[in-house]
């Protein structure tokens, strides 16, 4: 009776350890999947930047320097991402649950990324950083001119500002790029929804005392010169209170005009280009002011001032 009831607790006792180690196992097999998973994924994005660097030097032996010198810049854009793109992933658990309305992170690493490619290639000079030394992480709505892909290169040399940018939906579909702009909390718009949802979700960001970024033109002027502004950020400010700063980008158009950027292969001229940040800008309430379309005509006005 004792001999059955040890050869029975036996049998149970390898059954469990039978069972945890196919548990092991299968979680070891999905842990090994999922790795392979995302090195194929970093592979395959890896052959972007190869391309353009092959690319490149087709247009470099050819003599089209400006042509080559345009994809070496998005080879290096490309492979730079690729190492920054996965601290983000790493460090996403913190991002999501401690610092989710900030993310210091992501903000950080989109920074390096963004200095590491332009400071290869180009200039950026920052003029004016001690008009918003007051509003470092508290809201406000911030503007500027744009003209160029490089635009964004240009304003992440705006060190102390964690910008969250309002971009077209369409691009945090794009693979690891949306991921990573998804992560760094930048804001999608839905162009046929209207703007109505991504101004609620501005105005919330404001009163966590989250900075937000528009491109008010909507789009990149095709011929460098300011284009109407779009009431969103006027109408954003004027309701919350908060002041906006208007930014000027200069020379982005010349360097890489707006219709020649990565989808055409990569162009790209020398010089330099300056980010100038002007004194912030409150709404006015008068008896009789429309006081969104006065905020809109001052800011233009500044905006425009170092164009002419």
């Amino acid at each position: 009776m004792i001999l059955r009831l040890i050869a029975n607790y036996s049998i149970r006792i390898h059954s469990r350890t039978k069972y945890v180690r196919c548990g092991v196992t299968q979680r070891s097999n999905v842990g090994r999947y999922l790795g392979q998973l995302i090195w194929l994924s970093y592979g395959l994005l890896s052959a972007v930047p190869l391309t353009s660097l092959a690319l490149g030097a087709y247009h470099q032996v050819r003599g089209r320097e400006d042509d080559a010198r345009g994809c070496a810049f998005f080879a290096m854009t490309g492979f730079l991402s690729l190492p920054c793109s996965f601290v983000m992933f790493l460090s996403s658990p913190y991002t999501l649950l401690i610092d989710a309305d900030h993310r210091q992170i992501p903000d950080w690493v989109q920074k390096m990324w963004g200095k590491g490619t332009t400071r290869c290639f180009f200039e950026t000079r920052l003029e004016g950083l001690e008009h918003v030394s007051d509003l470092k992480e508290r809201a406000a709505v911030y503007v500027s001119n744009h003209a160029s892909w490089l635009d964004i290169y240009a304003l992440f040399w705006a060190e102390p500002i964690a910008l969250k940018i309002v971009a077209k939906k369409s691009i945090f579909f794009i693979p690891l790029c949306g991921w990573v702009m998804y992560l760094i909390g930048h804001i999608p718009l839905d162009r046929r929804g209207g703007g109505k949802a991504v101004l609620s979700t501005c105005a919330e960001m404001l009163d966590r005392d989250c900075p937000v970024f528009f491109f008010p033109e909507g789009t990149r002027s095709f011929d460098g010169f300011l284009q109407s502004f779009k009431p969103g950020a006027f109408v954003l400010a004027t309701r919350k209170g908060v002041p906006i700063v208007p930014i000027t980008i200069l020379n982005t158009a010349h360097l890489m005009p707006s219709g020649n950027e990565f989808w055409r292969g990569g162009f790209l001229r020398t010089g330099n280009i300056t980010v100038i940040i002007h004194d912030p800008i409150y709404p006015r309430c008068e008896p009789g002011l429309d006081t969104t379309r006065d905020l809109t005509h001052r800011v233009k006005a500044v905006v425009a001032g170092p164009m002419k």
